[in-house]
């Protein structure tokens, strides 16, 4: 038997090839912390030319007057579908309903409709402010228009006569400056918030709970509720050239673009981030939006809906998408002793040995009970019956019989 020696070489260089394209696969092969990182590196603040921030969710036109949102309810709002296409020249976003000025200056408005607050008039308007019971803007005459809720007690949606250069919806009363300078307010005058004080404003905005504005000569005043977070005492020895009242704070922007914030700020609404300067300023319920100065939107505050996370722009596209989920339904929070009828409250189905809800209520009686704590018996009073067939018996006069002594004749 002849033995032929291995030849190795031919091995060798097949093992050789194989490692190499091993290699490569491994190089070639992408992960989701690479996939990640790449996003990420191509992922780019999205800049805008307005803001305005509500109570879940904020809205935002880009430089193109592109309409973006983000937050709970960010476009199919509530029973209502934000337009997905066109552009607009000004926003304003509210609890449930968010409204917009397109180009050729109509109005549209989405979200909960409840007292109309969605349903814009006709003609045309030159701004708008969207509150939580209704909505107001200036017509292109300089009239303002409101719709929404009219009742007593919660907000008059009958605006006073005349012309105004601004004006601004908050959760139950409106204000606005007149041409003249003069602030009108109208509404709920709950804590004094419609008690505007005297002088001549530049700027105005109305809250939850207060109003604060800025006069002719830089000074920020403030009425309505006050509380113990100072929400209508102002910073002083500041002065502001823009102001926005919110929920429980307020925040204004100094000349240099520095924001200043102050009243509640548990969720981090009052603290802007250090070193940003801004040129626009949001207050919203328990978050607060700006624009900075290079055109990027910050935000801050309460984000438990993505309402503090403005969208970035990754290759080219904004996330998140602009499209609405199916998934935003209310089911997440219910706040009733704040909002009127609040939509988002979900009403708890009731069980079979549950009372129903709103039942008339079953009035207990109140037994009266003695020192022993023994109930005492309710004295039972005896009527009295007269038949018909028995006469009443006549009362029989007794004669008096007198004697006299003595014998008669």
């Amino acid at each position: 038997m002849r033995f032929t020696p291995f030849n190795s070489k031919p091995a060798l260089y097949s093992l050789t090839a194989l490692a190499a394209a091993l290699l490569l696969f491994l190089i070639l092969l992408p992960n989701s912390d690479n996939a990640s990182a790449q996003q990420a590196a191509t992922a780019t603040p999205i800049t805008l030319s307005a803001i305005s921030a509500a109570t879940w969710h904020t809205c935002g036109l880009r430089p193109n007057g592109a309409m973006v949102c983000w937050g709970r309810y960010a476009y199919r709002g509530l029973y209502g579908t934000a337009p997905q296409s066109g552009t607009f020249k000004s926003i304003s976003a509210a609890e449930w309903h968010t409204c917009g000025i397109r180009p050729n200056d109509t109005v549209e408005c989405w979200g909960h409709n409840e007292w109309g607050r969605a349903t814009a008039p006709s003609g045309t308007f030159s701004s708008i402010s969207a509150g939580t019971t209704n909505t107001c803007g200036i017509r292109t005459n300089g009239t303002v228009a409101c719709w929404g809720s009219n009742s007593v007690g919660l907000v008059r949606s009958t605006p006073p006569s005349g012309t105004f250069t601004s004006v601004s919806s908050g959760l139950i009363h409106t204000c606005g400056i007149r041409t003249n300078g003069a602030v009108a307010c109208w509404g709920s005058n709950d804590s004094g918030r419609t008690t505007s004080p005297s002088g001549t404003f530049t700027s105005i905005s109305a809250g939850d709970n207060n109003t604060c504005g800025i006069r002719t000569d830089g000074r920020t005043e403030c009425w309505g509720y006050n509380g113990e977070y100072g929400l209508s005492t102002p910073p002083t020895n500041e002065t502001f050239t823009s102001i926005s009242a919110g929920g429980q704070h307020n925040c204004g922007l100094r000349s240099d673009g520095v924001a200043v914030c102050w009243g509640l700020g548990s969720s981090g609404q009052t603290t802007p981030p250090a070193g940003v300067t801004f040129t626009s300023i949001s207050a919203g319920s328990y978050h607060t939006c700006g624009i900075s100065a290079n055109g990027v939107a910050v935000c801050w505050g309460d984000n438990d809906f993505g309402q503090s996370t403005p969208p970035t722009i990754v290759s080219g596209t904004v996330t998140p998408p602009l499209t609405p989920t199916a998934t935003n339904t209310p089911t997440e929070f219910c706040d009733p002793a704040r909002f009127l009828n609040d939509p988002g409250c979900v009403t708890p189905t009731p069980t079979a040995t549950g009372t129903p809800l709103n039942a008339t209520p079953t009035l207990t009686p109140t037994v009266a009970r003695d020192d022993s704590g023994a109930p005492i018996p309710t004295p039972t009073a005896t009527a009295t019956t007269t038949r018909a067939d028995v006469p009443t018996p006549t009362p029989t006069r007794t004669a008096t019989t007198v004697t006299t002594s003595g014998n008669a004749n």
